[in-house]
């Protein structure tokens, strides 16, 4: 499996983490999210202070970008954008995770295949990859049976959040952004 594909395949992953909503309640979702979330912050400052510790998690998961050597990963910002969200009230926390977790990988297999520019892995994002995004997030959010309205509102901001160009990763405002509009109109 290459970086991009074992990237997008962790990313999806991710989503794994509402098992815990899901088998217990959400106040333990919520206190395993920020456990998560200082377990990240740890492992980040071992990765951006110490050469060796960097080489080491990089040969054990190679998924790192390049420009993430120096620079906090999209994985942390996952972290952080699941925690913002575990805030929202329910059912905000599993929609935000969901999409989060499903419409990066699906943008970045259909924007890398059919966007042209090379797609997210080359920097780049596509309108075919956003709507791949939409796509996914509506899926997935269509699956927690929210109200259509809610589920399509809530895939739109997904697709706006991944595509919107700003000076920070994207992975921290999808989660939020989802779900607090699918709280808003649930």
């Amino acid at each position: 499996m290459n970086r991009a594909a074992l990237r997008r395949f962790l990313h999806a992953g991710t989503s794994s983490i509402l098992l815990i909503g899901l088998l217990g309640d959400w106040q333990t979702f919520r206190l395993a999210v920020h456990v998560l979330l200082g377990v990240a912050v740890v492992g980040e400052g071992l990765r951006l202070g110490h050469a060796g510790f960097r080489s080491a998690l990089a040969r054990a998961f190679p998924v790192f970008r390049p420009e993430e050597s120096v620079r906090l990963s999209g994985a942390f910002w996952l972290v952080v954008g699941y925690t913002v969200a575990s805030w929202v009230p329910f059912p905000g926390p599993p929609a935000g995770v969901l999409a989060a977790a499903f419409a990066d990988p699906a943008a970045s297999i259909v924007g890398t295949r059919w966007g042209g520019g090379g797609g997210t892995e080359a920097g780049r994002k596509s309108w075919v990859g956003t709507v791949a995004a939409w796509a996914a997030a509506a899926a997935v959010l269509m699956s927690l049976r929210l109200p259509l309205h809610a589920a399509l509102a809530g895939a739109f901001a997904a697709a706006v959040a991944e595509r919107v160009p700003r000076p920070f990763d994207d992975n921290l405002v999808v989660a939020p952004a989802v779900a607090a509009v699918t709280w808003l109109l649930v």
